[in-house]
Protein backbone atom coordinates (compact mmCIF):
# COMPACT_ATOMS: atom_id res chain seq x y z
CA UNK A 1 0.00 0.00 0.00
CA UNK A 2 1.41 3.48 -1.13
CA UNK A 3 0.13 6.77 0.11
CA UNK A 4 -2.26 9.12 -1.90
CA UNK A 5 -1.40 12.55 -3.25
CA UNK A 6 -5.13 13.25 -2.44
CA UNK A 7 -7.24 12.03 0.64
CA UNK A 8 -10.19 12.02 -2.29
CA UNK A 9 -9.80 10.26 -5.29
CA UNK A 10 -12.98 10.45 -7.96
CA UNK A 11 -12.61 8.61 -11.00
CA UNK A 12 -14.61 10.09 -13.46
CA UNK A 13 -15.90 9.51 -17.24
CA UNK A 14 -19.19 8.83 -19.30
CA UNK A 15 -20.90 5.21 -18.52
CA UNK A 16 -18.80 2.43 -19.97
CA UNK A 17 -15.23 4.26 -19.27
CA UNK A 18 -14.20 2.06 -16.84
CA UNK A 19 -14.78 3.90 -13.18
CA UNK A 20 -15.74 1.21 -11.17
CA UNK A 21 -13.13 -1.27 -12.12
CA UNK A 22 -10.34 1.77 -11.87
CA UNK A 23 -11.94 3.00 -8.55
CA UNK A 24 -12.06 -0.12 -6.96
CA UNK A 25 -8.29 -0.61 -7.95
CA UNK A 26 -7.50 2.11 -6.30
CA UNK A 27 -9.11 1.79 -3.65
CA UNK A 28 -7.12 -1.76 -3.00
CA UNK A 29 -4.41 0.05 -3.80
CA UNK A 30 -4.41 2.88 -1.02
CA UNK A 31 -6.23 1.62 1.70
CA UNK A 32 -8.99 3.75 1.05
CA UNK A 33 -12.80 2.36 1.25
CA UNK A 34 -14.60 2.72 -2.15
CA UNK A 35 -18.33 4.61 -2.75
CA UNK A 36 -19.96 4.13 -6.62
CA UNK A 37 -21.87 7.21 -7.57
CA UNK A 38 -24.23 4.66 -8.72
CA UNK A 39 -25.32 3.67 -5.33
CA UNK A 40 -26.14 7.13 -4.12
CA UNK A 41 -29.44 7.88 -7.17
CA UNK A 42 -32.88 7.52 -6.31
CA UNK A 43 -34.80 4.88 -7.73
CA UNK A 44 -36.61 7.07 -9.94
CA UNK A 45 -33.45 8.61 -11.55
CA UNK A 46 -32.36 5.19 -12.29
CA UNK A 47 -36.09 4.64 -13.88
CA UNK A 48 -35.40 7.32 -15.80
CA UNK A 49 -32.08 6.90 -17.10
CA UNK A 50 -33.41 3.18 -17.66
CA UNK A 51 -35.47 5.01 -20.47
CA UNK A 52 -33.20 6.28 -22.26
CA UNK A 53 -33.15 9.54 -21.08
CA UNK A 54 -30.30 11.56 -19.41
CA UNK A 55 -30.52 13.94 -15.98
CA UNK A 56 -31.01 17.37 -16.12
CA UNK A 57 -28.80 19.36 -13.68
CA UNK A 58 -31.89 19.82 -11.10
CA UNK A 59 -32.05 15.38 -11.28
CA UNK A 60 -28.24 15.41 -10.31
CA UNK A 61 -28.43 18.56 -7.53
CA UNK A 62 -29.83 16.46 -4.95
CA UNK A 63 -27.25 13.27 -5.67
CA UNK A 64 -24.40 15.48 -5.58
CA UNK A 65 -24.74 16.92 -2.35
CA UNK A 66 -25.47 13.18 -1.36
CA UNK A 67 -21.87 12.25 -3.06
CA UNK A 68 -20.62 15.31 -1.39
CA UNK A 69 -21.56 14.21 2.44
CA UNK A 70 -20.42 10.98 2.01
CA UNK A 71 -17.08 12.07 0.65
CA UNK A 72 -16.77 14.01 3.49
CA UNK A 73 -17.57 11.88 5.98
CA UNK A 74 -15.76 9.02 4.55
CA UNK A 75 -12.50 10.34 4.13
CA UNK A 76 -12.78 12.25 7.66
CA UNK A 77 -13.61 8.59 9.00
CA UNK A 78 -10.58 6.44 6.78
CA UNK A 79 -8.01 9.03 6.49
CA UNK A 80 -9.46 8.76 2.48
CA UNK A 81 -12.10 7.78 -0.44
CA UNK A 82 -12.14 6.67 -3.76
CA UNK A 83 -15.32 7.99 -5.78
CA UNK A 84 -16.40 6.34 -9.29
CA UNK A 85 -18.60 8.99 -10.24
CA UNK A 86 -19.16 10.25 -13.60
CA UNK A 87 -18.90 14.08 -12.66
CA UNK A 88 -19.50 15.21 -16.25
CA UNK A 89 -19.44 18.81 -15.82
CA UNK A 90 -16.84 21.40 -14.70
CA UNK A 91 -19.58 22.64 -12.15
CA UNK A 92 -19.99 18.96 -10.89
CA UNK A 93 -16.45 18.76 -10.03
CA UNK A 94 -16.46 21.93 -8.01
CA UNK A 95 -19.51 20.47 -5.96
CA UNK A 96 -17.67 17.58 -5.47
CA UNK A 97 -14.43 18.72 -5.04
CA UNK A 98 -12.41 20.43 -2.19
CA UNK A 99 -8.80 20.86 -1.58
CA UNK A 100 -7.43 17.22 -1.19
CA UNK A 101 -10.03 15.98 -3.81
CA UNK A 102 -7.78 14.76 -6.89
CA UNK A 103 -9.68 13.98 -10.33
CA UNK A 104 -8.99 10.96 -12.48
CA UNK A 105 -10.56 11.25 -16.05
CA UNK A 106 -10.88 8.23 -18.52
CA UNK A 107 -10.81 9.32 -21.75
CA UNK A 108 -12.45 6.73 -24.07
CA UNK A 109 -13.07 6.35 -27.55
CA UNK A 110 -16.65 6.11 -28.08
CA UNK A 111 -16.34 3.13 -30.38
CA UNK A 112 -15.07 1.31 -26.96
CA UNK A 113 -17.81 2.92 -24.91
CA UNK A 114 -20.33 1.42 -26.93
CA UNK A 115 -19.20 -1.85 -27.72
CA UNK A 116 -18.66 -1.53 -23.44
CA UNK A 117 -22.32 -0.39 -23.13
CA UNK A 118 -24.00 -2.80 -25.34
CA UNK A 119 -22.03 -5.78 -23.57
CA UNK A 120 -23.25 -4.30 -20.50
CA UNK A 121 -25.66 -6.71 -18.64
CA UNK A 122 -28.43 -5.84 -15.75
CA UNK A 123 -27.59 -2.08 -15.52
CA UNK A 124 -29.82 0.94 -16.17
CA UNK A 125 -27.04 2.77 -17.89
CA UNK A 126 -27.50 1.73 -21.72
CA UNK A 127 -26.01 2.14 -24.85
CA UNK A 128 -29.03 4.74 -25.22
CA UNK A 129 -27.63 7.19 -22.75
CA UNK A 130 -24.43 7.54 -24.59
CA UNK A 131 -24.74 10.58 -26.69
CA UNK A 132 -26.51 12.51 -23.94
CA UNK A 133 -23.24 11.84 -21.50
CA UNK A 134 -21.24 12.44 -24.33
CA UNK A 135 -22.68 16.00 -25.52
CA UNK A 136 -22.67 16.39 -21.80
CA UNK A 137 -19.32 15.49 -20.81
CA UNK A 138 -16.78 18.41 -20.10
CA UNK A 139 -13.73 17.33 -20.38
CA UNK A 140 -11.92 18.71 -17.69
CA UNK A 141 -8.33 20.69 -18.65
CA UNK A 142 -4.67 19.00 -17.84
CA UNK A 143 -4.60 20.72 -14.51
CA UNK A 144 -8.05 19.63 -13.29
CA UNK A 145 -7.46 16.07 -13.30
CA UNK A 146 -5.19 13.08 -14.62
CA UNK A 147 -6.13 11.96 -17.83
CA UNK A 148 -5.79 8.60 -18.73
CA UNK A 149 -6.17 7.64 -22.20
CA UNK A 150 -8.02 4.49 -22.40
CA UNK A 151 -7.42 2.05 -25.68
CA UNK A 152 -9.89 -0.56 -27.62
CA UNK A 153 -8.25 -3.56 -25.76
CA UNK A 154 -6.32 -2.30 -22.96
CA UNK A 155 -6.19 -4.48 -19.86
CA UNK A 156 -7.63 -3.24 -16.13
CA UNK A 157 -4.50 -3.60 -15.14
CA UNK A 158 -2.87 -0.79 -17.20
CA UNK A 159 -5.20 1.44 -16.93
CA UNK A 160 -4.46 1.20 -13.20
CA UNK A 161 -0.45 0.94 -13.41
CA UNK A 162 -1.03 4.30 -15.89
CA UNK A 163 -3.40 6.20 -12.92
CA UNK A 164 -0.88 4.81 -10.53
CA UNK A 165 2.27 5.97 -12.17
CA UNK A 166 0.61 10.01 -12.78
CA UNK A 167 -0.43 9.89 -9.10
CA UNK A 168 2.80 8.68 -8.04
CA UNK A 169 4.19 11.25 -9.91
CA UNK A 170 2.43 14.22 -7.67
CA UNK A 171 3.42 12.09 -4.98
CA UNK A 172 7.46 13.28 -6.10
CA UNK A 173 8.00 9.36 -6.00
Amino acid sequence: MSVSPFAQLIVMGVSGSGKTTLGRGLSAHYGFPFLDADDFHTPEAKAKMASGEGLTDADRAPWLARLKTALDESAAKSGGVVLACSALKSSYRTTLGGPQTGFVFLDVPPEVLRSRLEERQGSYAKVSLLPSQLATLEEPDAGDALTVHVKADEDAGLVLADALRQLDALSGR
